[in-house]
């Protein structure tokens, strides 16, 4: 009987960094993607009072990312969770604390994605 060497685990890829798109809400919570935009883009839209939300599989770096965005913009982040009031499809989100801008820097889950334009 010949002897098995052991298999070495195949190295697992990078996850793919999140990305950022212009975004509008609709009904029931629901946030739709627009176009891809990068940080700078976000952050000029922000400070217009837009929204943008922030994609990707990573939830951790997908609200880093959107805490960046907001603060970069604003210069102050409050983290909130998604509102129930707004519907069943909310998503987490950044704003301003205090307001104004009006606008939200929103961000995917594991659980809340985003509806597709």
């Amino acid at each position: 009987m010949g002897v098995m060497a052991k298999k070495k685990p195949v190295p697992a890829a990078p996850p793919t960094p999140p990305q950022i798109f212009e975004a509008t809400r609709g009904s029931l919570g629901r946030v739709i993607r627009g176009p891809l935009i990068d940080q700078a883009q976000a952050e000029v839209l922000r400070k217009a009072g837009q929204d943008v939300v922030v994609c990707g599989a990573d939830h951790r770096a997908n609200r880093s990312l959107a805490g960046r965005i907001e603060k970069n913009a604003n210069g102050t982040a409050k983290r909130c969770p998604p509102h129930l009031n707004e519907g069943p499809y909310a998503l987490p989100h950044y704003q301003p604390d205090p307001r104004p801008p009006d606008g939200h820097t929103f961000y995917e889950t594991a659980n809340r994605r985003t509806s597709l334009s």
